[in-house]
């Protein structure tokens, strides 16, 4: 059996090839096929004819001479997409005026208060919301296949006489059993508390009816389809259903009847995409597009729809990325004078040559520091790379330029960290720098802001103890976010907003691919370090039951008895807790340092602990005094422990990938071979799967997407999103060639159509967020 699409995609294929064999094999395929059409837009006579016309031109060429048959052979693929837009899709005759988008969702029709409640539920306020209340899938019921060639787990729709029914009670479950045939094979439908089944089925015994459900393995191991839908065989759901998110109490059937008797709403919208790009991208009209996305007439059709709907979303916030880089160039910079010679003067001091990658990006950074409009940068490079090198180069040449630096940091540990490097590297260079941070000491504070303002000190490293009111800056001109994610934009505003005119660099650790970058940070300019730096091994990772870890144990006790090296063990939990079933740092502890590694000196660090002792026991680690660092999370970004070689992280299945590869990027920061072990306690499949997939990759961007796959764009991204991303359709990593065709259509239109409806549009549904933009 064919459907429509399937044929006319059959016959493009082979016209494709445009020679006299494919002409014959045109014309065979037709005679051999047109008969096992079998779709239910056959029903409409237009459709059937222009399916014959179709059809009776390719065949009439057989009497023709051959050139005059390849010409038309010529003409198949075009007439093909003609049919497809003119017959597979559908649009409304808006004749009436329909109720506007913004009308409570309490007018709508066939909605009562009851429906309202449900409705609500599901962040429907307005007929704007459910006509923008997309399916999550489809179920395509056009397609009768035949009860033998039904397979396990797969949506299907088949046909057949109902033969006996029977009902079965086993303690409090009922199942309603009935017996499908249809001459050939046969297959068991069933429903299980489902009473009121039994009487309604058995007036449909030697009936012919369509079922539509998935097959699934029965206890006895036959194929049965469980709890399916019946229709009678003259009225069957021939067509391709939505499948929409529901909450209890609203079934599929009741919210596809509310959004049928609701979609002429759609005539309330308007294209405002130019007719130029319309075209060029062979993009639905919004009408189309609307009814394609709720009842596709053909998978074509859905597909079409979702393109349009998507690509509209794209274009739209690349529009909004360009008007706020606009936005920041009317504001202008300063053209800050340089010579470079003290970065130089520093690079030649250090015992390693830099990367190429971290010489790009420094000069990437150097010259926008030297153009007058301010620096947007964001500094993107795996753990490890050598970000915070390329920062430090940033800082020399701004304050060459005669201008103070601040560095922002989301924990009180690493802005530690990154206050010992840059004081000891760049103390030599005359350049003076300070520590902000919630537990500096109020005398000590107050001589920091002293110095801040009035010009006394050159560079500030601290956390959110940045952001308060009365830290002022003599002459700020560079601020560097690190692991900005972490930050709320207006944190990161209330930083930027202290100076006049102030670069910012945005750095962080978590690798996107390039389109992905084009679309969330598409109003910066984006470098990437995609070297490490030489002589680093790889880190061998391993995933193990939690019955093994005494076997690790042993491992990291011998690793570091005979080669001097240095462990964290990680947990997810500060203290036991009766509703996680995890291990706790505080217990491990406790117990590994009087049983597994008795005689070696460990530390403990987590969360509640004060900034001081945060400190007195990562100075000990980094000094060499303990030798395993029983931890939480907290070490997770930015701690830099050369000799150490191992993560041990427990209870690994309660990480994300994203904090697990952040954990595993704390080793293999010196020339020795590293390893992680993640020990998993308990964790279905899927868990077990994900860890797998981590342990076979120590690249970064191949984490990133598989993580962003399993938890979708949304959660992974978290604050940067700050509701400008918003998507209903567009999908960030299926979609990156519509990314990228958007980013160029939003440019063209920024060039040539400034005062164009969809400029408008971008300022309805964005406003003042797109000033949000311009910090990153």
């Amino acid at each position: 059996m064919l459907l429509i699409e399937e044929f006319l995609d059959n016959c493009y294929q082979i016209a494709k090839k445009i020679e006299e064999t494919s002409l014959n094999e045109l014309i065979e395929y037709i005679e051999d096929n047109f008969d096992k059409i079998d779709d239910p837009l056959l029903l409409d006579n237009e459709i059937k004819q222009k399916l014959s016309e179709f059809t009776e031109y390719i065949l009439s060429s057989k009497k023709l001479p051959i050139e005059r048959a390849l010409k038309r052979l010529q003409q198949v693929s075009g007439m093909v997409e003609r049919f497809k837009y003119n017959y597979l899709t559908s649009t409304l005759e808006c004749s009436d005026v329909p109720k506007p988008l913004d009308t409570p969702i309490k007018y709508a029709k066939g909605v009562g208060p009851s429906r309202e409640k449900l409705l609500k539920k599901l962040g429907i306020e307005t007929i704007g919301d459910l006509i923008n209340y997309f399916p999550r899938d489809y179920e395509d019921r056009r397609k009768i296949i035949p009860i033998v060639f039904i397979r396990e787990n797969e949506k299907v729709t088949t046909k057949g006489i109902i033969k006996s029914v029977e009902k079965i009670k086993k303690g409090d479950l009922v199942i309603i059993s009935a017996l499908l045939q249809d001459g050939i094979s046969q297959v068991v439908l069933k429903w299980f508390n489902q009473e009121f089944k039994e009487l309604e089925l058995k007036q449909l015994i030697n009936k012919e009816v369509y079922v539509s459900g998935t097959p699934k393995r029965g206890f006895f191991g036959a194929i049965e389809i469980q709890n399916p839908e019946i229709s009678l065989s003259n009225s069957p759901e021939r067509e391709i259903i939505p499948i929409y998110p529901l909450t209890e109490n609203l079934t599929q059937k009741t919210l596809r009847k509310i959004i049928e008797d609701n979609i002429s709403a759609v005539c309330n919208y308007q294209d405002v995409i130019p007719n130029e790009i319309v075209e060029i991208r062979k993009l639905l009209d919004i009408k189309r597009a609307y009814i394609g996305m709720h009842f596709p007439r053909s998978s074509f059709h859905q597909k079409l729809s979702r393109k349009r709907l998507a690509y509209e979303e794209l274009l739209l916030f690349q529009l909004a990325l360009f008007i706020s880089r606009k936005n920041v160039e009317k504001i202008g910079g300063i053209a800050k004078q340089l010579s470079g010679q003290l970065a130089e003067k520093f690079v030649n001091s250090l015992p390693f040559k830099l990367t190429n990658a971290q010489i790009r990006a420094h000069n990437e950074i150097r010259q926008d520091l030297m153009s007058p409009n301010p620096m947007n940068r964001l500094l993107q490079g795996d753990v490890g790379s050598g970000k915070t090198l390329v920062a430090e180069l940033a800082i020399i040449d701004n304050y060459e330029a005669g201008f103070q630096s601040a560095l922002m940091v989301p924990t009180s540990i690493l802005a530690i960290q990154h206050y010992q490097k840059i004081f000891n590297h760049l103390t030599n260079l005359g350049i003076r720098v300070a520590l902000l941070i919630g537990s500096t000491s109020q005398k000590e504070k107050d001589k920091i802001k002293f110095a801040l303002k009035n010009g006394d000190l050159d560079v500030i490293i601290g956390t959110h103890a940045l952001i308060q009111e009365d830290v002022h800056f003599a002459n700020l001109g560079l601020v560097i976010i690190d692991e900005q994610h972490r930050f709320g934009v207006k944190q990161r505003e209330e930083l930027i907003s202290k100076g006049k005119v102030v670069d910012t660099l945005i750095m962080t650790a978590t690798p996107i691919p390039r389109t992905l970058s084009l679309t969330l940070y598409g109003d910066l300019d984006v470098s990437i370090i995609d070297e490490m730096p030489p002589g680093r091994k790889e880190i061998k990772t391993f995933t193990l039951k939690h019955t093994r870890a005494k076997e690790v144990y042993k491992f990291v006790k011998d690793q570091i008895i005979e080669n001097g090296d240095q462990a964290y063990i990680v947990y997810p939990l500060i203290e036991q807790s009766d509703q996680i079933n995890a291990k706790a740092a505080e217990d491990m502890y406790e117990k590994l340092s009087k049983e597994a590694f008795a005689d070696i000196p460990m530390g403990l660090l987590h969360g509640r602990m004060s900034d001081f002792e945060k400190n007195e026991v990562m100075s000990k680690f980094v000094k060499g005094e303990i030798k395993i660092l029983v931890s939480t999370s907290v070490i997770e970004v930015g701690v830099d422990v050369p000799n150490a070689t191992i993560m041990v992280i427990e209870n690994a299945e309660r990480f994300g990938l994203a904090q697990l590869h952040q954990l595993r990027g704390r080793v293999g920061r010196g020339s020795k071979q590293s390893y992680c072990f993640l020990i998993v306690s308990e964790a279905g499949e899927e868990a077990w799967d994900r860890l797998q997939f981590f342990a076979s990759t120590t690249d970064g961007f191949k984490v990133a997407e598989y993580d962003m796959r399993l938890r979708g764009p949304g959660e992974f991204f978290g604050t940067r999103q700050h509701g400008m991303m918003d998507f209903k359709v567009a999908d960030l990593i299926s979609d990156s060639e519509l990314i990228m065709l958007a980013r160029e259509d939003a440019k063209w239109i920024i060039e040539n159509r400034a005062e164009s409806s969809i400029i408008k549009k971008v300022f309805e549904l964005y406003g003042d967020r797109i000033k949000l933009l311009d910090v990153g």
